[in-house]
């Protein structure tokens, strides 16, 4: 930097120098400053200037070498600095992706522990679970245990008492308590267990039945399955047979839990009628349709050809008993031909056509009548039961409202409401589509008949 500098004063000097040296000079000032003449001349003057630059020159570059010595001593130490200074920097950058890294794999195994901790307080929890409801279970059956529910051995000790009753032997195992009959009366007595089969033998000599699980606090008896004296043999060790439930009661309860078609029907609220209603009114619809196509006979041409033939001849009433052969709605339309020719023997091909197409369309409306009834049933039944899923949803939440979500029975009935009334909604509509589509099919089939009969009795008056 400094080199420049003193280059660039340097060569502003030369410039300056000649410059002046140049430039002519005022007359009135070079009257009074010209020297006598014979004295010294421009070129020895521009000697002595180059002479002055020359040594201001060499002192500038003694300055310059003078600068860069110094530089050169100094540079060794702030190297040396520098170095040392990126050293410390690499250091501290390799210690701080190293805290960085240990950081990460604590705050890993942090969070490995606390998941750890969480699985293993479900894990707690549900194990707590099953021992409670095994504790609710036995107790539904049996008398409670020694040790209470809040006890915090409660576990331990229902286990050590299960195990107990284990090491008894193969053998049944009498426990004495109390079980509600029929009549929903608690009966004392004896509770006699072989493996998950449990039996209830009462004090009173007859009260006695298969103990089955309930939600009740009372172990509840089936009757009709055993009676006193085989429960009392199987305690004696005399009985021929056992009877009990492989299900523990399950099929029994399935078995009360089935309902009628018509407490079926009956739960599905008010939007089951009109369901009902439009699948009567569905296959009455069908019914009718279907007896109806059921009567019309498809046909080939051979029938034509000959009222044609008997046309020709000049006969009408042979052609006319060709058509009453005929059990097709197209008979109309030959008899309609017929009658026009025998009429208007030289009528035009328009007129017979016109003649003609007046019969197509007053058979059509017959064909299709019926059909729009099986539709709307088919469009209208999932309408309505997806009505009655929205009021049943409406009514659950009502009664969610005022009993809250903890007894489900009283939520059963709006539950009904809205899944009943969309399964026979489903129900009634898929049929009825089915036999939409099937019943369209056979009216455009016949249809599409008379449409040909039609142009085969024009086309063969036209070639007579």
């Amino acid at each position: 930097m400094m080199k420049y500098l003193i280059l660039s004063l340097l060569l502003g000097g030369v410039v300056f120098t000649r410059v002046t040296a140049q430039e002519p000079l005022p007359a009135e000032t070079a009257t009074k400053t010209a020297p006598p003449h014979g004295s010294t001349d421009p070129a020895r003057a521009y000697r002595d200037a180059a002479d002055s630059l020359d040594q201001d020159l060499r002192s500038a570059l003694d300055e310059l070498a003078a600068l860069r010595a110094v530089i050169a001593a100094e540079k060794p130490a702030i190297a040396t600095e520098s170095n040392r200074v990126a050293a410390d920097l690499r250091e501290k950058r390799r210690q701080s992706e190293i805290a960085r890294t240990a950081k990460d794999a604590t705050e890993a195994a942090f969070e490995k522990t606390e998941n750890d901790l969480k699985i293993w307080r479900d894990e707690r929890a549900y194990l707590e679970s099953l021992v409670l409801d095994f504790r609710k279970t036995r107790e539904a059956s049996f008398p409670p245990a020694t040790a209470p529910a809040g006890a915090p051995d409660a576990p331990l000790a229902l286990v050590e008492e299960i195990l107990s009753e284990l090491s008894l032997g193969s053998g049944p195992i009498t426990l004495a308590g109390e079980a509600v009959a029929d009549d929903g009366i608690a009966t004392p007595g004896r509770f006699v267990k072989m493996g998950p089969v449990s039996w209830f033998l009462g004090d009173d000599g007859v009260t006695a039945g298969l103990v089955a699980d309930g939600n009740a606090l009372r172990a509840r008896l089936l009757s009709g399955v055993m009676s006193h004296r085989d429960i009392a043999g199987i305690v004696n060790g005399t009985a021929d047979s056992i009877t009990f439930d492989p299900t523990l009661g399950s099929a029994i309860a399935l078995s009360d839990s089935e309902s009628s078609l018509t407490d079926h029907l009956r739960q599905g609220g008010f939007w089951i009628y009109p369901i009902l209603l439009l699948a009567a009114i569905a296959l009455a619809a069908t019914l009718f349709k279907w007896v109806q196509l059921a009567r019309i006979r498809q046909f080939g041409s051979s029938p034509v050809q000959l009222i044609l033939g008997a046309l020709e001849r000049g006969e009408p009433g042979s052609a006319r008993r060709e058509a009453a052969a005929i059990r097709h709605p197209a008979r109309a339309i030959l008899e309609q031909g017929i009658n026009f020719i025998e009429r208007s023997p030289d009528g035009s091909r328009d007129d017979l056509e016109e003649c003609l197409y007046e019969k197509y369309l007053e058979a059509t409306p017959p064909l299709h009548r019926g059909l729009p009834f099986i539709a709307i049933a088919a469009a209208a039944a999932p309408l309505l039961g997806l009505l009655g899923t929205v009021t049943g949803m409406i009514e659950t939440f009502r009664l969610i409202n005022v009993f809250g979500t903890g007894d489900a029975k009283s939520l059963a009935s709006g539950i009904s409401e809205a899944l009943i009334t969309t399964e026979f909604g489903l129900i009634v509509a898929i049929p009825a589509l089915i036999l939409h589509a099937l019943l369209s099919r056979k009216v455009q089939g016949i249809k599409a008949t008379m449409e040909m009969t039609s142009l085969a009795f024009l086309n063969g008056i036209k070639s007579k």
